[in-house]
């Protein structure tokens, strides 16, 4: 979670739950296990109920859905009015910090909006592990996510299936650089910005 500079309001992100298929055959596909729930972010204020445990968000309805625990059928659309997510992102990507950027060192569109670190990985994308950014103007995302820093699971030819590095968390230098923290590894990574020299 992090303070929008812009709309002074918090901003969260929330990992969707996983094992649909898993724990109801009955009722979900094992395609549907890969795609739903939707990882969302959400802007909160005082009192805000986003639903948890008794809704997932489906990305494809756009709507909060009754959890199969609570009598959902994979259909049944929450009646009860929750908080709706500003931005979701494919399911079990596991957003797991999230940063607003306010420096300078990067192009003006990057101001102000968000940096989200994704520890998990998304199957049907065939994509995870990286850094993506979403847009934000007046406070709030004006436009759709982005990959902005990928290929963190380096895996090494002698170990075929295992991560060498996992982006955990995110931060910003007083310089306006950004700072990523792996957790398998216990790497730094730092990703400045500067315009490329003319090769003479």
């Amino acid at each position: 979670m992090d303070w929008n500079p812009a709309s002074k309001s918090l901003f969260a992100t929330q990992h969707g739950r996983g094992g649909l298929y898993d724990k109801f055959p009955k009722i979900f596909t094992e395609e549907q296990d890969r795609t739903l729930p939707a990882e969302t972010m959400y802007e909160l204020a005082k009192g805000a109920d986003a639903g948890w445990p008794y809704v997932y968000y489906d990305p494809f309805e756009h709507k909060q859905m009754v959890s199969p625990e609570y009598g959902g059928d994979g259909k049944q659309v929450v009646e009860k009015k929750y908080l709706d997510p500003v931005a979701d992102f494919p399911a079990h990507l596991a957003p797991n910090d999230l940063l607003f950027y306010t420096g300078n060192m990067f192009p003006e569109r990057y101001k102000n909006g968000a940096f989200i670190v994704f520890h998990g990985q998304s199957l049907p994308l065939k994509k995870g592990y990286l850094v993506a950014f979403v847009p934000f103007k007046n406070g709030k995302p004006s436009g759709p996510w982005e990959v902005f820093a990928d290929n963190f699971m380096d895996v090494s030819a002698g170990a075929k299936g295992i991560f060498q590095h996992r982006p955990m968390g995110i931060a910003q230098g007083p310089d306006g650089a950004l700072y990523v923290a792996d957790d398998i590894k216990g790497t730094i990574f730092k990703i400045s910005y500067g315009a490329a020299k003319k090769q003479g």
